[in-house]
């Protein structure tokens, strides 16, 4: 049994009220018939399973966790940053369902690449069939449609654009979430690095996605003067695991990067180039 591989039917809830969970679970188990869902009282219950399944390969791994963020013992802050630091193979899709309206955690979320949607409790019939849709959009390859090309030539392009009016954080989120479901179902990886309206963002993947999302981006009205800066074939993906990284960067940092990204004496950078890559890689663990 392959623990890095995503098991369609397996749902863990992580939330500590049992009505709540239970709830959860009829909900689920009603909208898609045949699923498995398990449930745990607090994110390291979830972590201490996930660890083990990693170790041993003795179970597969959720397509989807729901994760509550106040809990006990480890709560859903601290399992987020432990599943960053766990191998999971192909990306699980992770949201949050909290009773937060802090729009501060919202803005938190999506900081983390594997959380693909913010939603607020009590659930409800047509939340439940959001979230299973976000599911089925932000699963790894073996979960997406067929049609997907995963062995086409893999493709490179980076942008920078300024925001047409400033994002905050609601607009960041929504931004995000509709980004991380659009790439995931077009096996499309990268990174977007935002600071005061300044956008720069990475893109790989089949050519064809690539440009057919870049060709979106040209005509959406929230940006304005994009430019290309790299476009060319990458032998590998810097951001394999993230449908869409994120970074909110201090206005020194992103004019420190621009400084390179922008030299004077070239019209545009070689996708391959490594001292690009090692400061891009090195700027989104930052």
């Amino acid at each position: 049994m392959n623990s890095s591989t995503p098991d369609a039917g397996l749902i863990y809830v992580i939330e500590d009220d049992s009505t709540t969970a239970t709830i959860t679970r009829i909900l689920l188990e009603k909208a898609r018939p045949g699923s498995r869902v398990q449930l745990y009282a607090n994110g390291q219950q979830a972590l201490d399973h996930l660890t083990i399944a990693r170790r041993e390969g003795t179970a597969y791994l959720p397509s989807l966790i729901l994760l509550d963020l106040n809990m006990p013992l480890m709560d859903g802050w601290e399992f987020l940053d432990a599943c960053n630091r766990l191998t999971m193979g192909e990306p699980v899709c992770i949201l949050i369902l909290t009773s937060s309206i802090n729009p501060e955690d919202r803005a938190k979320a999506a900081c983390y690449q594997n959380v693909a949607g913010f939603f607020s409790k009590p659930l409800d019939t047509h939340t439940i069939e959001h979230i299973l849709r976000l599911r089925r959009a932000a699963s790894g390859p073996t979960l997406r449609a067929a049609t997907i090309n995963t062995e086409a030539p893999l493709h490179h392009l980076m942008y920078q654009s300024r925001a047409t009016a400033p994002m905050g954080d609601a607009e960041l989120t929504q931004l995000l979430t509709q980004s991380r479901a659009f790439n995931a179902a077009h096996d499309l990886t990268g990174i977007l690095l935002y600071s005061q309206g300044n956008i720069i963002q990475l893109l790989e993947g089949p050519e064809t996605n690539v440009r057919t999302v870049f060709s979106r981006i040209v005509c959406d009205a929230r940006h304005t003067g994009v430019i290309k800066l790299a476009d060319g074939p990458v032998g590998q993906r810097l951001f394999a695991q993230w449908t869409m990284g994120f970074r909110a960067a201090a206005p020194t940092d992103f004019a420190n990067l621009l400084g390179y990204i922008n030299p004077q004496y070239t019209e545009r950078l070689a996708p391959a180039d490594p001292d690009l890559q090692e400061l891009l890689v090195t700027f989104a663990a930052g």
